[in-house]
């Protein structure tokens, strides 16, 4: 960090690249770096592994690994990167979400439904503001703004490294399909669409998708459903049938049923205890 960014803790910054602009060096630093891609593509290289970035994907480097990005493409390049010493946050705000706190330990892509990242963004644009206006209360109100995108990607994230093994980074093919269903999960994907999507049989598609997450392609897009579901229980209150609808499930006793043998609970008994499930 600079003398500004170690002194406040945090610093935010927003620059457009060029398609062939490449950092020729890796680097590595003590503090998280939170990256937003809003226009273009870029490749995130972290200790050698490669990770596809597309527009509204957020990537973090975590402390201490080196990394550095290539942009690509046949657009400018939109990104906007957030450096952040965690204890900034404060002890209350990281004891209370440590399950949070330590995903950002382990570098990897973020995929943020539209509605998360709707809030993110207008988040980034309050943050860029205090930045640039600054006065006697821009740096809290920046770590203020930072805790709510950390909330918000609690609440709509779904980190990649959890569900596929991505030591020598993440196949496009299956990139591109997480991010579908991440998009999609709302309406009817079928595996036949998935695979034309991206211009393989069914079949091996099938077969890839299973290798990389361990899930069939069915398996996955219940799997967030159901992830999304758990967050509308806990942050709304629309009724079970409404959530089951908004989150793709065509019946409601199928939604159920899913949910009882996922959390071994109904889903109302989730809503009222209000469990911190660990979502693996």
């Amino acid at each position: 960090m600079s003398t500004d960014r170690s002194t406040a803790g945090i610093f935010v910054e927003r620059a457009v690249r060029v398609p062939s602009f490449r950092m020729n060096y890796e680097h590595l630093h003590s503090y998280v770096e939170f990256f937003y891609l809003k226009t273009g593509c870029c490749t995130y290289y972290v200790n050698g592994k490669e990770f596809h970035l597309s527009p509204g994907d957020i990537f973090i480097a975590a402390p201490g690994e080196s990394h550095c990005t290539k942009y690509e493409g046949e657009v400018l390049c939109e990104r906007t990167v957030i450096y952040c010493d965690l204890p900034v946050l404060g002890n209350e705000y990281l004891n209370f979400h440590k399950e949070l706190i330590e995903k950002f330990s382990v570098s990897g892509k973020i995929l943020v439904v539209k509605k998360g990242l709707e809030q993110i963004d207008t988040l980034l644009e309050n943050m860029l503001t205090e930045k640039n206006i600054p006065d006697d209360y821009s740096i809290e109100n920046m770590i203020l703004l930072f805790k709510q995108i950390l909330l918000w990607i609690q609440r709509y994230g779904i980190f990649i490294y959890e569900q596929v093994d991505t030591s020598t980074g993440l196949d496009e093919d299956i990139d591109s399909i997480m991010k579908m269903v991440a998009e999609e999960y709302a309406s009817t994907i079928t595996l036949e669409d998935a695979a034309a999507r991206i211009n393989l049989s069914p079949t091996y598609l099938s077969k890839k998708f299973r290798h990389v997450t361990g899930k069939t392609f069915s398996e996955y897009v219940n799997y967030i459903r159901l992830r999304q579901a758990t967050q509308m229980l806990l942050t709304t209150d629309d009724s079970v049938t409404r959530i089951a609808t908004s989150c793709g499930f065509n019946s409601s006793n199928y939604f159920k049923d899913c949910f009882k043998k996922r959390f071994g609970v109904s889903p109302r008994t989730y809503r009222t205890q209000g469990r911190n499930h660990t979502f693996e």
